[in-house]
């Protein structure tokens, strides 16, 4: 390859990256927050209530739109961006999020191609480069989802105080987001919200069980549209829900604790064949040159991986019990 092409191709890696970065912190820096009061500011000012919570309406359910018929709307769950981002709690653009992950991953290929290593670094880094930012998506998805079921129990119990107490259901969604922390406070708060801007009940409960897909939650909202339909005492409901869940986990943790050896040995099974590989290649790194540079080692050593994979996979199977 000629330097000339070698150039171009830095030049152009090097552009797409200034340009993803420089492009992704001028949006990003541009608080969010305050286009969202000056837009409603503008609807308040000058304009009946009742108009205004028409036109809030309006703007909500233009969000639900652009999601319903967008290009991500046709892919599988774990990969329509979009909805990731909301049930993960992230409020950066989808599109700026793609555009700096395809800067920073073109940018570290071109740079791995350049140096002249071998194809299968070039390739780990594309994938490593790529798929870490995604990764981080599921990792955020995967705490906000735990976090919200861990105090979702305590909620249902604060609506069912409430509900007790003479409040409506709006009024116990309102307490719930004043005292419970995060992701519980501004799930239960965007559901009251959204009643105060004329949203029907059921519309904003279902908007919130596909904002959080847990199979508790969907028992909850379905609860209480079946309570707004045939009638029946909701509390009562909530509490025998709410104890439902604090048992199963209970159970989870006396799962944990029986399969905590069995994964304990997962993790030493995976880790200790590759801790020895690397620690033979730094004493005597000759003691490996037959299974690095013969054509069987190679093959050799890309069984043996495939077979640590599987083996985990299996472990991994093993362990993991459904409650």
């Amino acid at each position: 390859m000629t330097p000339q092409i070698i150039a171009l191709i830095a030049f152009a890696g090097t552009m797409a990256f200034v340009v993803g970065v420089g492009f992704f912190l001028v949006t990003w820096l541009g608080s969010e927050r305050t286009a969202v009061e000056k837009r409603f500011h503008k609807l308040s000012s000058n304009m009946a209530m009742p108009e205004y919570q028409k036109q809030a309406l309006t703007y909500l359910k233009k969000e639900t739109d652009w999601r319903q018929y967008s290009f991500f709307a046709e892919c599988p769950p774990l990969l329509n961006l979009p909805e990731l981002f909301e049930q993960a709690g992230m409020k950066t653009d989808v599109g700026r999020w793609l555009l700096l992950v395809i800067s920073i991953g073109g940018a570290v290929t071109c740079l791995t191609w350049m140096l002249n290593l071998s194809i299968l670094i070039v390739l780990l880094a594309a994938v490593c480069s790529f798929g870490a930012p995604y990764l981080y998506v599921l990792m955020k998805r995967k705490q906000r989802l735990a976090a919200f079921e861990e105090g979702f129990a305590q909620s249902l119990e604060i609506l069912g105080r409430s509900l007790r107490a003479g409040h409506p259901l709006t009024m116990g969604l309102q307490m719930v987001s004043s005292e419970m922390p995060e992701p519980l406070s501004s799930e239960f708060g965007r559901v009251f919200y959204e009643q105060q801007m004329g949203m029907h009940l059921e519309d904003s409960l279902r908007r919130m069980a596909k904002r959080v897909p847990l199979l508790d939650l969907r028992f909850f909202v379905l609860s209480v549209l079946i309570h707004r339909q045939t009638g029946g005492d909701l509390a009562e409901v909530l509490d025998n829900l709410s104890h439902v869940i604090r048992e199963r986990f209970k159970v989870l943790g006396q799962v944990a604790a029986l399969t905590a050896e069995g994964r304990l040995s997962g993790w030493v099974l995976s880790i200790l064949p590759v801790a020895v590989f690397f620690m033979i290649s730094v004493i005597n790194p000759t003691y490996l040159d037959t299974l690095m540079e013969s054509d069987i080692g190679r093959k050799m050593l890309y069984f043996a991986i495939f077979l640590q994979v599987v083996g985990m996979m299996v472990i991994r199977k093993i362990v993991r019990i459904q409650v």
